[in-house]
């Protein structure tokens, strides 16, 4: 079976009408390194919707690195990772005519899930993942992660420090909020004193990075 087809399968992509087009993607594969093992990942470039956009990216929930590391001094961490995390955020239908491609065979399609390759998709999905794990600014106070837990969001990967109990509760919050939503992890590291997250591998019975 090919990409194209598994894509269809998945209804990752679908069938476009002929009229209407508004813009096209160029899709191309890359393959990651990961903890548990190589994944080959499939990217949708808009090329000319980037260069005719004026909305640019606002990520400042992004900080430099270098703010990320004390959180090593804290008992321990619960590490996650959005699987597949910009095919589980839906296209609204008006927008799909924006990012379409053709099949070899001819056959016209959409993208029916946010792409990785546009520039507004990590915003997106930044902001649907601090919603996902609870952040205090993105949700309810009655919604949030416990008092004296805190989270670090980055794109799609969530790290809960603190004390291990209230890593145990936040963590189960997020879980159940994800479950709710219909939000599928992948990898996730439940209480570890040893991780990687943004590329550091944190060790917080050594204090160190």
């Amino acid at each position: 079976m090919d990409d194209a087809t598994r894509l269809l399968e998945a209804r990752i992509i679908e069938k476009a009408p002929d009229a209407d087009t508004r813009g096209w993607i160029h899709p191309f594969s890359v393959v990651e390194e990961k903890p548990s093992g190589k994944r080959r990942r499939w990217i949708a470039w808009p090329r000319e919707k980037n260069e005719q956009d004026l909305y640019e990216t606002q990520l400042d929930d992004l900080r430099h690195i270098g703010e990320y590391m004390s959180s090593v001094h804290d008992e321990c961490a619960t590490v996650m990772d959005l699987k597949a995390s910009f095919f589980q955020v839906s296209l609204p239908v008006h927008t799909r005519r924006n990012f379409r491609c053709h099949f070899q065979d001819g056959t016209l399609v959409q993208l029916t899930r946010v792409l990785m390759g546009y520039k507004a998709s990590p915003e997106l999905l930044q902001i649907v993942t601090l919603t996902l794990a609870a952040h205090p600014r993105y949700v309810k106070r009655s919604l949030a992660v416990p008092t004296g837990g805190s989270v670090d969001v980055w794109i799609d990967n969530i790290r809960l420090f603190g004390k291990r109990d209230e890593v145990e509760v936040a963590q189960q919050q997020v879980l159940v909020c994800a479950a709710n939503c219909g939000a599928a992890f992948g990898e996730v590291e439940k209480c570890a004193t040893t991780y990687e997250f943004l590329g550091v591998n944190f060790s917080h019975g050594t204090r160190t990075v």
